[in-house]
Protein backbone atom coordinates (compact mmCIF):
# COMPACT_ATOMS: atom_id res chain seq x y z
CA UNK A 1 0.00 0.00 0.00
CA UNK A 2 1.41 3.27 -0.81
CA UNK A 3 1.42 6.17 2.21
CA UNK A 4 -1.67 8.24 2.12
CA UNK A 5 -0.97 11.90 2.55
CA UNK A 6 -2.80 15.28 2.73
CA UNK A 7 -2.05 18.83 3.13
CA UNK A 8 -4.49 20.52 5.78
CA UNK A 9 -5.53 23.70 7.18
CA UNK A 10 -4.97 24.25 10.96
CA UNK A 11 -8.58 24.49 11.96
CA UNK A 12 -10.41 22.47 13.78
CA UNK A 13 -12.99 21.34 10.60
CA UNK A 14 -9.45 19.53 9.94
CA UNK A 15 -9.59 16.83 12.32
CA UNK A 16 -11.97 15.59 11.06
CA UNK A 17 -11.07 15.61 8.05
CA UNK A 18 -8.01 13.87 8.81
CA UNK A 19 -9.87 10.67 10.98
CA UNK A 20 -11.62 10.07 7.42
CA UNK A 21 -8.74 9.92 6.09
CA UNK A 22 -7.09 7.30 8.10
CA UNK A 23 -10.08 5.27 9.26
CA UNK A 24 -11.00 4.93 5.66
CA UNK A 25 -7.06 4.61 4.54
CA UNK A 26 -6.10 2.18 6.48
CA UNK A 27 -7.22 -1.17 5.21
CA UNK A 28 -8.05 -4.29 6.53
CA UNK A 29 -7.57 -4.29 10.32
CA UNK A 30 -9.05 -5.56 13.56
CA UNK A 31 -11.65 -2.84 14.70
CA UNK A 32 -9.94 -2.28 18.12
CA UNK A 33 -6.49 -1.05 15.89
CA UNK A 34 -8.93 1.02 13.58
CA UNK A 35 -10.30 2.97 16.45
CA UNK A 36 -6.84 3.45 18.13
CA UNK A 37 -5.77 4.84 15.20
CA UNK A 38 -8.83 7.16 14.55
CA UNK A 39 -8.58 8.37 18.33
CA UNK A 40 -4.73 9.23 18.48
CA UNK A 41 -5.11 11.21 14.82
CA UNK A 42 -7.46 13.08 16.03
CA UNK A 43 -5.33 13.83 19.80
CA UNK A 44 -1.79 14.48 17.15
CA UNK A 45 -4.19 16.71 14.61
CA UNK A 46 -5.55 18.62 17.28
CA UNK A 47 -1.99 19.06 18.87
CA UNK A 48 -0.93 20.45 15.29
CA UNK A 49 -3.90 22.40 14.58
CA UNK A 50 -3.67 24.26 18.13
CA UNK A 51 -0.01 24.85 17.86
CA UNK A 52 1.09 24.70 14.23
CA UNK A 53 -0.02 27.54 12.13
CA UNK A 54 -1.84 27.93 9.03
CA UNK A 55 -1.45 24.32 7.64
CA UNK A 56 0.27 21.11 8.54
CA UNK A 57 1.01 17.45 6.34
CA UNK A 58 -0.72 14.56 7.15
CA UNK A 59 1.14 11.16 5.94
CA UNK A 60 -0.16 7.56 6.67
CA UNK A 61 2.35 4.40 6.36
CA UNK A 62 1.41 0.87 6.27
CA UNK A 63 3.53 -1.96 6.68
CA UNK A 64 2.82 -5.59 7.35
CA UNK A 65 3.23 -5.39 11.23
CA UNK A 66 2.51 -1.68 11.85
CA UNK A 67 1.06 1.46 11.20
CA UNK A 68 2.27 5.26 11.16
CA UNK A 69 0.49 8.17 11.09
CA UNK A 70 2.78 11.34 11.10
CA UNK A 71 2.05 14.92 11.43
CA UNK A 72 4.24 17.88 10.54
CA UNK A 73 3.48 21.50 11.69
CA UNK A 74 5.39 24.74 11.55
CA UNK A 75 5.96 24.47 15.57
CA UNK A 76 9.27 23.64 16.60
CA UNK A 77 8.51 22.82 20.22
CA UNK A 78 8.58 19.16 21.05
CA UNK A 79 5.27 17.86 23.25
CA UNK A 80 4.87 17.87 26.35
CA UNK A 81 2.74 14.78 28.23
CA UNK A 82 1.52 16.49 30.91
CA UNK A 83 0.34 14.72 33.87
CA UNK A 84 -3.79 14.41 34.14
CA UNK A 85 -5.55 15.90 36.65
CA UNK A 86 -9.81 15.89 37.30
CA UNK A 87 -9.46 19.46 37.26
CA UNK A 88 -7.65 19.70 33.48
CA UNK A 89 -10.21 20.81 30.87
CA UNK A 90 -6.66 20.52 28.44
CA UNK A 91 -3.58 18.64 27.82
CA UNK A 92 -4.24 14.52 27.66
CA UNK A 93 -3.78 14.84 23.91
CA UNK A 94 -0.10 13.75 24.20
CA UNK A 95 -0.95 11.28 27.45
CA UNK A 96 -3.44 9.84 25.11
CA UNK A 97 -1.13 8.80 22.45
CA UNK A 98 1.49 7.92 25.11
CA UNK A 99 -0.85 5.65 27.27
CA UNK A 100 -2.05 3.61 23.82
CA UNK A 101 0.58 3.96 20.92
CA UNK A 102 2.75 0.99 20.91
CA UNK A 103 5.81 3.61 19.80
CA UNK A 104 5.26 7.66 19.42
CA UNK A 105 7.97 10.41 19.23
CA UNK A 106 8.94 13.90 17.42
CA UNK A 107 11.54 14.77 14.79
CA UNK A 108 12.45 18.11 15.21
CA UNK A 109 13.77 19.69 11.77
CA UNK A 110 14.64 23.87 11.76
CA UNK A 111 11.35 25.52 12.24
CA UNK A 112 9.16 22.51 11.74
CA UNK A 113 8.11 19.34 13.78
CA UNK A 114 6.77 15.97 12.43
CA UNK A 115 4.99 14.03 15.53
CA UNK A 116 4.34 10.34 14.86
CA UNK A 117 3.01 7.71 16.20
CA UNK A 118 2.81 3.51 15.42
CA UNK A 119 0.09 0.63 16.31
CA UNK A 120 1.07 -2.64 15.79
CA UNK A 121 -0.68 -5.11 13.29
CA UNK A 122 -1.64 -8.50 13.95
CA UNK A 123 0.22 -10.81 11.63
CA UNK A 124 -1.88 -11.39 8.48
CA UNK A 125 0.54 -14.22 7.83
CA UNK A 126 1.20 -12.96 3.96
CA UNK A 127 4.72 -12.09 5.22
CA UNK A 128 4.90 -9.12 2.66
CA UNK A 129 5.62 -4.96 3.52
CA UNK A 130 4.25 -2.70 1.85
CA UNK A 131 6.26 0.87 2.10
CA UNK A 132 9.05 1.42 4.51
CA UNK A 133 8.10 3.92 7.17
CA UNK A 134 11.00 6.65 7.81
CA UNK A 135 13.15 5.99 10.30
CA UNK A 136 14.03 8.60 12.65
CA UNK A 137 13.36 8.40 15.90
CA UNK A 138 12.01 5.29 15.30
CA UNK A 139 11.02 2.80 18.23
CA UNK A 140 11.42 5.05 21.03
CA UNK A 141 8.77 6.63 23.17
CA UNK A 142 10.38 10.52 24.33
CA UNK A 143 10.65 11.23 27.83
CA UNK A 144 7.59 12.28 29.47
CA UNK A 145 7.74 16.01 31.04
Amino acid sequence: MRPATACLSGDASSIRLARALVGRSIGVVPDEVRDSAVLLTSEVVTNAVLHGGVSFNLRLEVRRDRLRVSVTDDDPRPPHVLGTSPDREYGRGMAIVAAEATAWGARLDGHRKTLWFELTLPDDGDGADTEAAPGAGAGRRPDAR
